[in-house]
């Protein structure tokens, strides 16, 4: 009994305070002071499973670091059409050190990338237009995408606000690159429209 009371505490003891991964630094069997002395043991606390989907092994994490990608909004155009309506068109990079993979949003729609874009008429009115990715985006890759028509007439559109990945799926930690806009003033000209290269 004194046994599996020992037992249980030190598995407590093990879940509350975490432990620790200990490599080749550390080991007597494979330790080497010339080049270890200066790698420490990390902290490794218990694992635990919060998102789906499941990106775990037996419950522990398959990469030591997460993912990290960077989308970029590099360029935007704007495209009046034959029948008044506009097209938006972005070109988007990851430059980032991971692939944007398919995954689930929101929304409940499957895809890579999601870019949205925010028209504003004269009047007020706002109105939001998106396009998706269904192919992966890898390292390094760049790709146009698409958005609209609008219901709004190009011409009554003053102001366009573009974002990428609106609803923060993709885990992209700095997020300063991924807005663009075009502000049209008072006599706006969708020709000027375009951003970036």
């Amino acid at each position: 009994m004194r046994s599996i009371l020992t037992l249980g505490l030190a598995a407590i003891a093990a879940l509350v305070t975490g432990c620790q991964v200990v490599g080749y630094a550390g080991n007597p069997n494979f330790d080497n002071p010339l080049v270890n002395d200066t790698i420490g043991a990390r902290p490794y606390n218990f694992p635990y499973v919060l998102n789906f989907p499941d990106d775990t092994m037996f419950f522990f994490p398959t990469y030591d670091n997460p993912p990290r990608s960077d989308l970029i909004l590099l360029a935007m155009r704007c495209d009046p059409q034959d029948d008044g309506s506009l097209k938006v068109t972005t070109r988007l990079e990851n430059q980032g050190s991971w692939p944007v993979a398919p995954e689930w949003y929101y929304s409940g729609q499957l895809s890579a990338i999601r870019v949205a874009a925010i028209v504003t008429t004269a009047d007020g009115a706002r109105e939001q237009v998106e396009a998706t990715r269904m192919q992966p985006l890898p390292i390094g890759a760049t790709v146009d995408m698409t958005m609209g028509p609008t219901r709004a007439r190009a011409a009554d559109v003053v102001r366009v606000d573009v974002i990428a990945d609106p609803t923060h799926v993709v885990p992209d930690p700095v997020r300063d690159n991924n807005v663009l806009s075009w502000d049209g003033g008072a006599s706006p000209n969708l020709a000027d429209c375009t951003r970036g290269r």
